[in-house]
């Protein structure tokens, strides 16, 4: 039994199992308690949205327990306001529909007033390309459609010049900051908390705390307090309870609170997001202290818990030469993949009671940033999640189901190769030959991938062909010289 899939048998139940990751039935007959634990990691939780279709939509998984942390928490609180399969089958789909619906960062983040400040500087422009492009994984290894990668060179230019033209604005920024004026972080959560209460872009649809609120589903969105330096968790009643998800917290600092309120402070990573003040004290990512809460879903009873991660949980190896980074990248690397990837090994660790399984769906491939906001990235995560939560769920032998990942793996590399190469051709004047059949190339790794998968007995995710027969998801129009899609990469 793989590290990603363990159960540990007890007393009163029988070896009678309901696929993989179910534990035994209970010898009454009755269906495990299950919980879905849903980690943080920013615009990666779009991995999570995938598996979760997965879950609902094909193998009618739903769960009795959602504990969430960070951007995980968002997606538990689009869920968790379902009680039947039918509701459940249409908020997994508002789940996706609201991630691709916010895809400008102006939709998601305000900027603090000292970020403002900078705002007709180099500096400023730049806020929002740090936060998505320096914060992505690595570029598959591929060809641009010159024959070498223009990002390194193009962020160190842009970088000078943005130093070179800020000089003038820094005292200007030196009197917002001195003035308290939102200097202790560097954007708001403002444009995400109006789409959660139903004043967001079209596509964007509201949580309402009543649905969360009622019988049927324990809901536990886990936050960190800053006064009381500790791990505590938001229940969909709004009641703040202690670290063992059940104790409510003494005094006046229960609550009752706004569960939106609790879900954004969750998701608020210190320094890029100010803290959000719940009954007596401020709180933040609940990730710092507890990415992967699936203690607190063994705590409410659940046999059956699958975790979804949005962060791989084991680190490829990168070659960028890390002394010449810039100070981003390192804080990316160090902070936001390897310390995180630690936490969450050490979450999945917890020790399950007799009778209960663990069952982790993880992606192996990192797709998107933490702050990512091309919708065409975070479409390809989303559809990786199904197929990673397919590769772990499906009834198959352990050799079958490595070679099931490695097509996912290789299906969700070539995808991404092939929407940053065709950025470079929509910005293309005129097409390159050598890009034209590169991404070919690409589509038709996709089309044959996608065939392996088939024959070793895994289906496809509906609509998966024009993966390989269309273009991915952009923000700008394709340019006219390009062949109409669908097309067929063999002609």
């Amino acid at each position: 039994m793989s590290a990603r899939e363990k159960t540990v048998d007890g007393p009163g139940t029988d070896a009678g199992a309901d696929g993989p990751g179910a534990p035994p039935r209970a010898r009454d007959g009755t269906r495990p308690r299950t919980a879905f634990v849903l980690a943080g990691g920013g615009a990666k939780g779009a991995f999570e949205a995938g598996a979760l279709r997965y879950l609902v939509e094909e193998r009618a998984i739903l769960p009795d327990v959602v504990t969430a942390a960070s951007a995980g928490a968002i997606a538990g609180a689009v869920i968790s306001q379902a009680r039947t399969p039918e509701e459940f089958a249409e908020r997994v789909r508002d789940l996706e529909a609201e991630l691709l619906a916010l895809t400008h960062s102006s939709l998601l983040f305000g900027s603090q007033p000292w970020v403002r400040a900078l705002r007709r500087t180099p500096v400023g422009a730049m806020v929002d390309r740090v936060l998505t492009d320096w914060t992505r994984p690595a570029r598959p290894a591929d060809r641009a459609v010159d024959g070498r990668s223009r990002i390194p060179g193009s962020r160190r230019l842009r970088a000078a010049r943005a130093l070179l033209g800020t000089a003038l604005a820094l005292p200007r920024v030196a009197r917002v900051v001195r003035g308290g004026r939102g200097g202790g972080s560097m954007l708001t959560l403002d444009p995400l908390a109006a789409a959660l209460r139903g004043r967001g872009p079209e596509g964007a649809r509201a949580v309402d705390p009543a649905l969360l609120a009622r019988p049927g589903l324990d809901f536990r969105v886990a936050v960190t307090a800053l006064r009381a330096g500790r791990l505590r968790y938001v229940t969909g009643q709004g009641t703040i309870v202690e670290e063992d998800a059940c104790t409510p917290v003494s005094g006046a600092g229960c609550g009752p609170v706004d569960v939106i309120e609790a879900v954004l402070a969750s998701a608020s990573v210190p320094a890029v997001f100010p803290p959000r003040p719940l009954a007596d004290d401020d709180y933040v990512d609940g990730g710092l202290l507890r990415n992967v809460p699936v203690d607190a879903a063994l705590r409410l009873g659940a046999q059956r818990v699958i975790a979804i991660v949005a962060v791989p949980l084991d680190l490829p190896a990168e070659q960028r030469d890390y002394s010449q980074a810039n100070a981003v990248e390192v804080l990316v690397r160090a902070v936001g993949a390897i310390t995180l990837a630690d936490r969450q090994r050490a979450d999945l660790a917890s020790p399950l009671p007799p009778g209960a399984s663990l069952t982790v769906i993880d992606p192996t491939v990192d797709v998107v940033g933490p702050f990512e906001v091309a919708g065409g990235l975070l479409r390809i995560d989303m559809d990786y999640g199904w197929l990673r939560a397919a590769d772990i769920m499906t009834e198959a032998d352990e050799r079958t189901r490595r070679a099931a990942s490695g097509t996912s793996d290789a299906i969700v590399t070539a995808r991404v190769a092939a929407w940053y190469l065709e950025e470079e051709l929509w910005a293309s004047r005129r097409p390159p030959a050598e890009g034209w059949s590169r991404l070919l190339e690409l589509k038709r790794q996709v089309r044959e991938a996608l065939r392996a998968r088939e024959k070793l007995g895994f289906a496809g995710l509906p609509g998966d062909g024009s993966w390989w027969s269309g273009y991915e998801r952009h923000a700008a129009a394709a340019p006219p010289w390009l062949p109409p899609a669908p097309f067929d990469p063999c002609t």
